[in-house]
C-alpha cells in the first residue's frame, strides 16, 4: 500500500521540478497586478495632486475675500456672507485636522484606553449607578420647577414624561430587567439637547442660521421643477406678453401672476423638494460625510447611553437617512443582533424622519428649525424608549472592531463616481415621490370615506357633525394635555396627533401648515405639535419596516414581525415624550425661531 501510494502520488524526478499550473498563472497575472498597482498609484498622485491644488486655490481666495471685506470696511455677518464661509471652514479644518493628524494617534497617549474603562468599573457599583440616577434626574427636576416657575403651566409636560415613562414600564416585555442607565442617559441626553437647543441663545441662533440655509438650499429646486412644470410650480399661469397692453385681459392676468393667485400643487410643488434633497444626500453619501457625522453621533450615544455599537450608530443614522436607508450601515450584522437590538432598530425608525421628507414639510410651512431639533432630540429618545418597552436580556455579540460601514446605495450596488451617485439619488427619489403621492390620494380618500360613514351613522341617532377626525380629535386630547398644549386647544393638536398615528404624518404636516396659515394654533401649540408629529410611526411604516429588514436578512423574518409592534408604539411614544420635553422648555410664546 505504502508503494503503491508513493508510485501513484509522487512525480517523476524529471517532472518535479517543472512549474505547477498555479505558479504559471501566477506568472501570466503578474504582469496585471504590476499593471493594476501603477495605475492604482497613478491615480492617488493625481488626487492628491488635484486636493492639494483645490486647498492652495480655495485658501488663496478666502485670503483675498477677508483682505476685500477688510480693505472695503464690509460688514461680517456670521449667519451669511463672509462670516458664515469662515465659521463653515474653521469647523472643517477641526475636522480634519482632528481626524487625520489627532485621532490615529491617540492610543500613544498614557491612560487614555483606560478612561472608558474605569469609567464602566463605577457605573458596575450599584450604590454609584443609584447615585448617579438620583443625582441627574434630581437636577433636573430641580431646573425645571425654578425655570417652570412663572409659568406653572409647563410642568403638566414635565408631568407627561413621567406618564409615558410609568405605562412604558407597566407594558415592558422584561420590567425587571429595564436597565435604568440607560433610560436616564437617554432622557438626559434629550434633555441636554432641547437645552442647548431651545434654551441657549447661541444654540437657538445656530439651529435657526441652519434652516435658514436649508430653506435657502431647497428653494433652488424651484429652478429645476419650474422649468419641467411651469405655472403648476412658479403659479404664473398667463402669457400676459400676447395680450394688449391696455385691456382687461392683460391687467386681470397681470395681476393674477403677481400676486401668484393660484394655489400650488402638492406633488409638483412640495414634492419636487424630494429630487433635490436625494440627489444631494446621496453625493454626501457617496463622500462620505453622512457616515462620518453618524459615527460621531452614534459615538456619544453609545457611552453616555449605553446602548450597544450597532444600536447606538442606527439612530445616529436614522437622523440623517430615515427608516428606509439607516437599516442598511448594518446590513452585516442583522443575522448577530439581538432581539432587543432588533426591537431599538425598529423604534429608531419609527421615532425618526428622514432629511428628504423632512424637506417636504418645509414648504408645508413648518418651522426648519423645530423640525432640525426634533430630529435630533428625537435619537436620544427612541433609545430610551426601546430600553423600557423591550430591555436587553441577552449578550450582544458584535464589538466595536466589527463595525464596518458600508456606502451601498438602497439597491445594494456602490455607485461609481459622484456624478453616478447623484444621477442614483434623483432617480431613487423619483420612486419615493411617487410612493408619497399614491400613499397620500389614497389615505386622504380613505379619511374622506371614514368621515362619511361615521358622519352618516351619527346622522341616524342625531349626531350628523361627528365624524372620523372628530372621533381621533377626542381620544387624543389627553395625549396632547400631557405634552403642555393649552386645554383649549387640545383637540386640534389630538386631532393632527391621531392623523399621524392612524394615517401618516405627510398628511398630519399637511393639515398643520393649513392650519398655521390661518393662525389656527398659538406658537406654543404649534411648536408643540410639531415635535409630537416628527416620526414615522404609523401603519404604512410597520409594512415598509418588515419588508426592508426581511429583505435584508430574510433568516429573521418572524423576528422581524413579532418585534414591530411593540417598536411601533416606543417610537411613538418617543415622538410624544420629544413633544414633552420641548413643552416643558418652551414659553406661552413657544420660543419661535426664524424661519
Amino acid at each position: 500500500m505504502t508503494d503503491l501510494g508513493k508510485s501513484e502520488f509522487q512525480l517523476p524526478r524529471a517532472r518535479r521540478n517543472l512549474p505547477s499550473h498555479s505558479s504559471q498563472e501566477d506568472k501570466v497575472d503578474q504582469p496585471q497586478k504590476m499593471k493594476h498597482n501603477l495605475i492604482s498609484r497613478a491615480k492617488a498622485k493625481s488626487s492628491l495632486i488635484v486636493w492639494s491644488l483645490i486647498f492652495v486655490l480655495y485658501n488663496a481666495y478666502l485670503a483675498y475675500a477677508i483682505y476685500y471685506h477688510v480693505h472695503e470696511d464690509t460688514n461680517w455677518e456670521w449667519c451669511d456672507g463672509l462670516g458664515f464661509l469662515l465659521i463653515l471652514t474653521c469647523v472643517v479644518y477641526v475636522f480634519m485636522i482632528y481626524s487625520f493628524l489627532i485621532s490615529p494617534h491617540l492610543h500613544l497617549i498614557p491612560g487614555q484606553a483606560t478612561v472608558g474603562s474605569l469609567y464602566d468599573q463605577a457605573l458596575s457599583k450599584k450604590v454609584v449607578r443609584i447615585l448617579l440616577y438620583v443625582v441627574t434626574v434630581a437636577a433636573i427636576l430641580t431646573f425645571l420647577v425654578i425655570d417652570c416657575w412663572d409659568e406653572p403651566n409647563r410642568l403638566i409636560s414635565v408631568g407627561g414624561i413621567l406618564v409615558f415613562v410609568l405605562v412604558g414600564t407597566v407594558f415592558s416585555k422584561h420590567p425587571l430587567k429595564i436597565n435604568w442607565r440607560q433610560v436616564t442617559w437617554g432622557l438626559a441626553l434629550q434633555f441636554i439637547f432641547a437645552l442647548l437647543i431651545l434654551r441657549w441663545e447661541f444654540g437657538r441662533d445656530v439651529v435657526d442660521c441652519l434652516g435658514e440655509k436649508i430653506s435657502q438650499l431647497l428653494s433652488f429646486t424651484d429652478a429645476g421643477s419650474g422649468f419641467v412644470f411651469g405655472y403648476l410650480v412658479n403659479r404664473q399661469p398667463f402669457v400676459t406678453s400676447a395680450l394688449n397692453n391696455d385691456s382687461i385681459a392683460f391687467n386681470v392676468t397681470q395681476e393674477v401672476n403677481i400676486n401668484k393667485a393660484i394655489a400650488d400643487v402638492v406633488v409638483f410643488k412640495s414634492l419636487s423638494v424630494i429630487y433635490f434633497f436625494s440627489f444631494i444626500s446621496n453625493v454626501l453619501f457617496y463622500v462620505g460625510a453622512i457616515q462620518w457625522f453618524t459615527v460621531k453621533i452614534g459615538w456619544i450615544l453609545r457611552i453616555s447611553i449605553g446602548t450597544t455599537y450597532c444600536e447606538s450608530l442606527n439612530a445616529a443614522s436614522n437622523i440623517f437617512l430615515g427608516q428606509s436607508m439607516a437599516p442598511l450601515l448594518i446590513q452585516p450584522y442583522l443575522p448577530r443582533m439581538t432581539r432587543s437590538e432588533i426591537h431599538t432598530v425598529m423604534t429608531s425608525g419609527f421615532a425618526t424622519i428622514a432629511g428628504t421628507v423632512m424637506a417636504a414639510y418645509i414648504t408645508f410651512g413648518v418651522s426648519p428649525s423645530h423640525l432640525l431639533s426634533a430630529s435630533v432630540m428625537s435619537a436620544p429618545a427612541a433609545l430610551a424608549c426601546a430600553k423600557i418597552l423591550y430591555p436587553e436580556t441577552e449578550d450582544s455579540h458584535i464589538s466595536e472592531e466589527d463595525i464596518q460601514l458600508t456606502s451601498m446605495d438602497s439597491d445594494g450596488q456602490k455607485a461609481s463616481n459622484i456624478l453616478d451617485a447623484a444621477t442614483r439619488g434623483a432617480t431613487v427619489a423619483a420612486t419615493l415621490v411617487l410612493n408619497i403621492t399614491a400613499i397620500v390620494v389614497a389615505f386622504i380618500a380613505m379619511v374622506a370615506f371614514l368621515n362619511s360613514i361615521v358622519s352618516f351613522l351619527g346622522g341616524l341617532v342625531g349626531l350628523a357633525y361627528i365624524d372620523f377626525e372628530w372621533i381621533v380629535g377626542k381620544v387624543f386630547i389627553p395625549v396632547a394635555y400631557m405634552m403642555g398644549v393649552p386645554w383649549e386647544e387640545t383637540e386640534i393638536v389630538g386631532g393632527l396627533i391621531g392623523i399621524k398615528t392612524v394615517v401618516n404624518e405627510f398628511i398630519a404636516y399637511r393639515q398643520l401648515g393649513i392650519i398655521l396659515e390661518n393662525d389656527g394654533l398659538s406658537a406654543r401649540s404649534s411648536a408643540i405639535a410639531t415635535y409630537a408629529l416628527c416620526g414615522f410611526a404609523n401603519p404604512g411604516s410597520v409594512g415598509v419596516q418588515i419588508a426592508l429588514l426581511s429583505g435584508l436578512c430574510p433568516a429573521r423574518k418572524s423576528d422581524f414581525a413579532n418585534i414591530v409592534g411593540r417598536a411601533f408604539v416606543a417610537g411613538t411614544m418617543a415622538c410624544f415624550m420629544t413633544a414633552c420635553i420641548a413643552g416643558a422648555l418652551l414659553s406661552s410664546d413657544g420660543i419661535q425661531f426664524d424661519s
